[in-house]
């Protein structure tokens, strides 16, 4: 078989892990396999819109007729058209994806200026909005983007909307699934993310090797790291750090990039700090050899070959908690240590790692052992459908499992709701655990969705796949019938969701099965939350955890009416908890108060019991915002006054908390309150009811979120009542936006007053906002970002997730 291998060339050339893949494909495609591969690369360079343009022009029309398969792996080769077409995916133009939101500009046109857009462009524009374009629109496209560009070429901003539209518009057209044949990625952080796949594709992952030839282990004289000199590799932070680390030994750092010489600016103090530029294979190979370990931190890498390198050399690899691919295989203690994104972190893991050299070298021991599976013959056998890929199954020798290992476990997880996009505090929390065990084990969560909605099965990470099964007509009419009986005198509705899943299950038959036959293959089985306890009771015999988000007795105490009605159904709530806590295998809990209250209301368990606290993703891209908070200030209209941010769902503890804050507000005027998040749903928060310093943002998807928080001056938290842990303090904290909360809204949290928190109770909450808005924060106070990632890095969700496993199977 003829294989071509099709790449884009970079204008000026530059060699970096995608040339790497290709060189290594090809060669070992013609060493290992009877098939014959050629690397076919194009020039493309992407300096501006127009050439990128027409970078993806050419690989749309280029004919490779003559090959029986074709294999690609970055933008635009992927545009090529041929009937056996393998996507190997790399990454996507990332400017105008997972980092657009770095440049501060909207995802989309104003409507004003499309309305003002000439017609060539607005016909452009309506090209790329129809659903499901094929090729056979792409000679139409190419006419009306010449037409468009010509008659305005200050619309096609790069990056701006407008260019991202229609790089997202060719990438979706090129990727359909009637054009691919098969689906790969590099990595699970790769496959994970948004908008790289066809909604419903599931990518295999295949970690590919190194094309070094060999790997040496000869010592541990000094620190090494190579990689391009360029701001997202953050080589910038690791000089930071390593000059706060004490000792005499060298760091050397190798390889060329646009930074270069800042770097050597940066690190000129520091005689420690050696550059060796751009180095032959022969030299990195005796680098890695003789390194101590391999610091590698950059942000949301996509695999990272150096993690892979440094491993099979025997050495442990440093990295952080945002940079994607490298925590794959970087194994906290393990194989390696990986902390939070800041100097501080950095200069201390340095430290340790340099002061007990003989658990350094165990952890390159192990780090070796888990890279051995990924070889190019596994790589070639995966990827061509050969033979077995080598890397599957590998869990049980302690190496790198593939995402489809058969030996994981399978776990049932239920809840009543869906868990994608995670908006809500529930939503994530099961969302963000459960992606994390997913790594290890195959997760299946199974929700209700509305009755409208198709039946679905959706991958949402390697491993964590979310069932949606619609309710029923019955289900649903007997949930909106109680909806109706339990609002207020007022006609305020109460949600009911959750609580007529309890007694209304059984008019869902489609849900029943689901249930039943997932039940049947899970090795655990989980109630997320206790409604779907009579259910998974009506189909499944087995042990059944429970894991408590909160205690929902007191949850739906604070909000069900005091009727005969919500007395019947706040009766039936503790019913089921009380049979779901008592009878569990094992009782998950978000603290400690949790457990203790649970068992005041229901007794002993014979359950194991343990805590796992809620926890956060933490962002960089929040960070890099913040320095840009002064035009994020001004792009928002926030500038000119105080501004106090309160995020909360439709929960009785944020419902109590919006109450007081519209009853309080005027005793603050010079502070502006913006309400974030499904509260702002609620009829409390109807703008008519509003002062007019409270104003309802409703919903905000992530990346609205993250810009609101990195501008904002304070983020408050005056709840007074609830159980489990507050979500959004660590959102905040994550963000490094100053807090302030009452200390109920601080429970089982690691914050202290000072250091950019303040606690204050509600009686005084009020009086040090006010004091607060018109001197400012103290310099005991002030909240910096490195601070807010310190603090939250500790409830990370990777690290709950993986502490939780390791206390599971000792």
């Amino acid at each position: 078989m003829n294989i071509a291998i099709v790449a884009p060339g970079s204008v000026p050339a530059i060699v970096g892990g995608a040339e790497k893949l290709w060189w290594g494909l090809t060669d070992h495609i013609n060493q290992l396999t009877a098939h014959r591969a050629e690397l076919i690369k194009l020039a493309s360079p992407e300096r501006n819109f127009t050439e990128l343009m027409a970078s993806y022009r050419q690989f749309s029309e280029l004919d490779l007729s003559r090959f029986d398969q074709v294999i690609t792996t970055k933008y635009p080769a992927w545009m090529v058209s041929h009937p056996h077409h393998t996507v190997y995916l790399q990454h996507k133009l990332r400017g105008l994806y997972d980092t657009y939101h770095f440049t501060g500009k909207p995802e989309h046109m104003d409507a004003g200026a499309l309305g003002r857009a000439p017609g060539a462009v607005q016909a452009l524009i309506r090209t790329t909005g129809q659903q499901s374009c094929g090729r056979d629109v792409l000679p139409q496209f190419w006419q009306q983007l010449d037409e468009a560009i010509a008659a305005a070429p200050d619309c096609f901003d790069f990056p701006g909307p407008l260019t991202r539209r229609l790089v997202h518009f060719l990438d979706t057209v090129a990727l359909q699934p009637q054009y691919i044949q098969r689906y790969f990625a590099i990595a699970n952080n790769v496959a994970t993310r948004t908008d790289y796949f066809p909604p419903g594709v599931e990518p295999v992952v295949i970690y590919h090797p190194s094309d070094l030839p060999e790997f040496r282990n000869t010592g541990d004289d000094y620190i090494f790291t190579i990689s391009r000199l360029d701001a997202p590799k953050r080589v910038d932070l690791l000089i930071a750090a390593f000059m706060q680390t004490p000792g005499d030994i060298e760091l050397r750092i190798a390889g060329t990039g646009p930074q270069a010489s800042a770097l050597q600016l940066q690190a000129a103090s520091d005689p420690r700090i050696r550059f060796l530029g751009g180095i032959s294979d022969a030299a990195t190979i005796a680098q890695y050899a003789g390194a101590c370990f391999v610091p590698f931190v950059p942000y949301d890498e996509d695999y990272g070959l150096i993690t892979i390198e440094a491993m099979q050399s025997g050495k442990a690899v440093l990295t952080t908690t945002d940079a994607g691919g490298p925590n794959e295989f970087v194994r906290h203690g393990q194989t390696g240590l990986s902390v939070a994104p800041t100097a501080a972190a950095l200069a201390n893991a340095m430290t340790t790692l340099l002061a007990d050299r003989p658990q350094t070298r165990r952890m390159g021991q192990r780090a070796a052992a888990l890279t051995q599976g990924i070889t190019w013959r596994a790589t070639v056998s995966g990827l061509l459908g050969d033979g077995d890929n080598d890397q599957e199954g590998m869990g049980d020798k302690g190496e790198a499992a593939s995402s489809r290992s058969p030996a994981r476990q399978k776990w049932l997880v239920t809840v009543t709701f869906p868990v994608w996009p995670p908006r809500g505090g529930g939503q994530s929390r099961v969302y963000n655990l459960y992606r994390e065990i997913a790594k290890t084990h195959d997760v299946t969560i199974l929700c209700f969705t509305e009755p409208g909605d198709a039946y679905a099965s959706t991958v949402l990470a390697p491993g964590l796949t979310e069932v949606r099964v619609p309710r029923s007509a019955a289900h649903h009419h007997w949930q909106r019938q109680l909806e109706c009986s339990l609002a207020t005198p007022l006609g305020e509705a109460v949600s009911v969701g959750d609580i007529a899943v309890i007694e209304y299950f059984q008019h869902s038959p489609r849900y029943l099965a689901e249930l039943k036959q997932l039940a049947a293959e899970a090795d655990v089985v989980i109630a997320s939350h206790p409604y779907t306890y009579r259910a998974l009771r009506h189909v499944y015999r087995g042990a059944v955890w429970y894991e408590a988000h909160n205690v929902e007795y007191d949850m739906k105490a604070a909000i069900l009416p005091d009727t005969d009605l919500g007395r019947h159904w706040l009766a039936t709530v503790r019913g089921v908890e009380g049979d779901c806590y008592r009878e569990a295998a094992r009782v998950l809990a978000c603290s400690a108060s949790d457990l203790q209250r649970l068992q005041a209301l229901y007794g002993a368990t014979g359950a194991a019991t343990c805590v796992v606290p809620n926890g956060v993703v933490i962002h960089t891209s929040i960070a890099l915002l913040q320095a840009r908070r002064h035009h994020l200030r001004q792009r928002l209209g926030i500038e000119k006054f105080f501004s106090a941010l309160f995020m909360g769902s439709w929960h009785g503890p944020n419902i109590t908390a919006v109450e007081w804050l519209v009853a309080n507000a005027e005793q603050a005027p010079r502070v502006q309150f913006l309400l974030v998040g499904s509260v702002c749903q609620h009829p409390v928060c109807a703008p008519l009811a509003l002062p007019p310093n409270v104003h309802n943002l409703g919903m905000l998807d992530e990346d609205q979120k993250n810009l609101l928080l990195a501008a904002v001056d304070l983020a408050i938290n005056p709840i007074i009542s609830g159980s489990g842990t507050n979500l959004k303090m660590l959102d905040y904290a994550a963000a490094g936006t100053p807090i302030m909360t009452t200390p109920f809204g601080n429970r089982g949290l690691p914050f202290v007053g000072g250091a950019g928190v303040v606690i204050a109770e509600l009686d005084d909450f009020m009086r040090n906002l006010r004091d607060i808005s018109q001197k400012g924060l103290g310099s005991d106070q002030a909240f910096s970002v490195n601070s807010g990632f310190d603090l939250a890095a500790t409830l990370e969700w990777a690290k709950l997730a993986r502490h939780f496993l390791v206390n599971l199977y000792e």
